[in-house]
């Protein structure tokens, strides 16, 4: 579904109109979904004004695409005392500490490598970014 362009309305003839009713024909779902429908003191909150005496909405600001979690396989696992590091299949490092899981994991992940004795900095003195980092704890304690 797109997401871009927009609706444009005439501001001269704007006053005469009621309601405003915004449909799109979904092909994908074979089915007409509303987008707005809603009085014109509601809807001009959602216009910004154009030099050409338009206003218009954009579809942005109708259209909230679903957010569908993304399943992804776990490549790599390790636990280490409360804390279980996951690698998923594209390479991101999950950190679930008493089973819940931690945002950001970097900080976390550095804490696991300073109690494990184990350097945060690659060869050139750099820090590891945090899939280097969690990749080398998970194979540190697998082994």
């Amino acid at each position: 579904m797109h997401t871009s362009g927009h609706i444009s309305f005439n501001t001269n003839t704007l006053e005469l109109v009621d309601r405003i009713i915004i449909l799109r024909i979904n092909t994908d779902e074979m089915q007409v979904e509303t987008l707005l429908d809603a009085p014109v003191e509601q809807a001009r909150l959602l216009m910004s004004d154009a030099a050409t005496g338009k206003s218009c909405i954009t579809m942005r600001k109708l259209i909230n695409p679903p957010v569908k979690p993304r399943i992804l396989l776990n490549v790599k696992e390790a636990i280490w005392r409360n804390y279980k590091l996951i690698e998923l299949e594209n390479g991101t490092i999950e950190v679930f500490l008493n089973d819940g899981l931690v945002t950001p994991s970097k900080p976390y992940l550095r804490d696991i490598a300073k109690e494990l004795g184990i350097s945060i900095f690659n060869g050139n003195g750099n820090p590891f970014n945090t899939r280097q980092l969690g990749s080398m704890l998970i194979k540190e304690l697998s082994e």
